[in-house]
């Protein structure tokens, strides 16, 4: 029985099928094996076990029994089916496995500063994920993903976490002869009105459903934590007024998807499915519209030719995308609405550059100027919802 031993961390590789014919040998030999080492961690490698029966299942049950620091990786999923409608995923560390995706040759139908989404055939997308690389941080998006979907948000249904080519991490999607939207508003321009209406409908939808599982961010709280991040970058009296203007943001418990320009929307058969949902959360929808100003219009605001580079048209047709996202949503074009989004939309600019970007000093100074002048005219963050 093979086993490797590494920080004191005892790796046994099982193979084939543990079954009732089986199982008390391979019991022995684990035990034997086990009780020859010294260890702080049990590893049960499943990588090549194709089969377990409930008399494997016991197996498992006395190592956890008999080692508290216990775990089960590399599983197939229909292995980790069986540990899954047993239960024994909700009572001891069990991974699934990681099947290989290979994209050579994929076409890319999407790409951002965290992902890019590739076509692999007619029936599947891989989102990659460019700086993700904790299979349990992609495993939260994905329940994430579930909740939104399971409150009737048009959600594309993820099957399961793959490595690609150059160990990336991915997930996978099957859908059926899918698009961007991003791509279908460059390809259909005349069909620009049809798809503004969709996806004003999809905010509007994800705006005012509720959700009521804790498990998922408030983002005013997410907002708060901002504020407290950039201090250091603003005067006192303008982080104070800050501070009592998104304290008195209206709390809500209607879904924000936090990211949903065009790239993380699919068109599927005409109907607009969300495929990036590492930013849902719970909040006004104010929080929705600054993280929409943000690539649309902000950051072309001191890197001119950036929706070029990010969306692939140019700075001034994505700002009538959103002035025109904006007003079909409001039902109106108002300029007060337009400049609160833009406070909390630059709060999130100065927020994620000194974060990502600290050394451009031209859109910190940027944003704050333009921050501070919006701040002359308002004391408050109301948009009439």
């Amino acid at each position: 029985m093979k086993t490797t031993l590494d920080n004191n961390i005892l790796t046994v590789y099982l193979g084939g099928e543990i079954n009732s014919y089986n199982a008390d040998n391979i019991e022995k030999e684990i035990q034997e094996t086990i009780s020859k080492q010294s260890f702080e961690k049990l590893v049960l490698d499943f990588s090549s076990v194709s089969y377990i029966s409930s008399a494997g299942l016991r197996i498992i049950l006395k190592l956890k029994q008999q080692y508290n620091n216990f775990s089960v990786i590399e599983t197939s999923l229909e292995v980790y089916d069986i540990f899954n409608m047993t239960g024994f995923t909700n009572i001891m560390d069990i991974k699934k496995g990681l099947k290989r995706v290979y994209l050579s040759g994929a076409e890319v139908i999407g790409d951002g500063y965290y992902s890019t989404v590739y076509r692999v055939d007619k029936d599947t997308i891989i989102k990659v994920f460019n700086r993700v690389s904790d299979p349990e941080q992609i495993e939260r998006e994905l329940k994430l993903a579930k909740e939104a979907f399971i409150l009737g948000i048009p959600t594309a249904i993820s099957f399961d976490i793959v490595k690609v080519d150059d160990d990336k991490l991915g997930v996978r999607f099957e859908m059926l002869d899918c698009e961007s939207l991003k791509n279908m508003v460059i390809k259909y321009p005349d069909r620009m009105g049809e798809f503004l209406d969709k996806y004003a409908a999809l905010l509007k939808k994800m705006n005012t459903t509720e959700c009521f599982n804790p498990a998922i961010p408030d983002m005013k709280a997410h907002y708060l934590r901002k504020l407290e991040k950039i201090k250091q970058f603003l005067p006192k009296e303008v982080n104070q007024k800050l501070l009592k203007m998104f304290n008195a943001i209206p709390d809500r418990r209607t879904l924000i998807h936090g990211d949903c320009h065009f790239k993380n929307i699919m068109v599927q058969k005409d109907e607009l499915l969300l495929i990036d949902m590492d930013t849902l959360s719970v909040g006004h929808p104010i929080f929705e519209w600054a993280a929409l100003y943000a690539p649309y219009v902000a950051f072309n605001e001191d890197d001119p030719g950036n929706s070029v580079r990010f969306f692939g048209i140019k700075d001034e047709d994505a700002l009538a995308l959103y002035n025109a996202l904006l007003k079909r949503y409001f039902g109106k074009d108002d300029q007060e609405i337009r400049d609160k989004i833009k406070i909390v939309g630059y709060v999130h600019m100065i927020r994620w550059t000194t974060n990502n970007d600290p050394t451009n000093e031209k859109r910190i100074n940027g944003c704050k100027e333009r921050l501070f002048k919006l701040l002359e005219q308002y004391n408050d963050l109301d948009i009439g919802l």
